[in-house]
């Protein structure tokens, strides 16, 4: 049985499972999820591969697991921001500048492993997209509360789906830009974004 080092078991298998992860997110990044084999994550790692199915049952469930311990931090400060703007104009901004700052910062690699998933199993598919809905209905709860009882205008699902396809469009190609140009994309989006909102309130 291989020597625990850690305090207590739990320990143990939080470090191993950190270790995993980390060795799978740099291979995933180098060679690609598909070309990643769970042999390649174990040998980075010091385990054999049987040892690896203790933790992780299939690479599917190692490539989640990546992206929840990336995501929860991020998930974690969507939770605040309600309670930080309780204005719902300004609340949408701050999440516009969390959703930038996701995709173009040091978190974008997450980004990249979602994208890997649209070739995976259906399974995962699902589980990672109940993941990332988390950000569209914080989006569209702020939008119907700044909406009210107004009926008029566009449902605030298209609305939040114009966002999020503006977001996405002017972060991809932030992402070929030096710091400065990111700058003057985002303040591009900013402003799109709250005219956007402007009909929602008018509305």
């Amino acid at each position: 049985m291989p020597r625990i080092a850690a305090a207590t078991i739990e320990e143990h298998v939080r470090q191993q499972t950190e270790r995993i992860t980390a060795a799978a997110r740099l291979l995933f990044a180098q060679n690609g999820f598909h070309a990643t084999d769970l042999g390649d994550i174990a040998r980075a790692v010091g385990l054999a591969r049987n040892s690896l199915y203790r933790y992780y049952a299939n690479k599917d469930e190692l490539l989640l697991a990546c992206i929840e311990e990336d995501m929860a931090p991020y998930l974690q400060r969507l939770q605040l921001l309600a309670e930080e703007y309780p204005d719902p104009v300004e609340r949408i901004m701050a999440w516009l500048g969390l959703q930038f700052e996701l995709a173009t910062g040091p978190a974008h690699a997450t980004m990249e492993l979602i994208a890997e998933v649209r070739e995976s199993s259906r399974e995962l598919k699902k589980q990672v997209a109940h993941l990332h809905a988390a950000p569209n209905i914080f989006l569209q709860s702020a939008l119907q509360e700044l909406r009210g009882e107004k009926s008029a205008g566009a449902p605030v699902a298209i609305q939040a789906a114009m966002i999020g396809g503006m977001v996405l469009a002017a972060t991809g190609h932030a992402l070929q830009l030096d710091t400065t140009a990111q700058d003057l994309v985002r303040s591009e989006l900013e402003s799109a974004v709250r005219a956007i909102v402007s009909t929602v309130s008018a509305g």
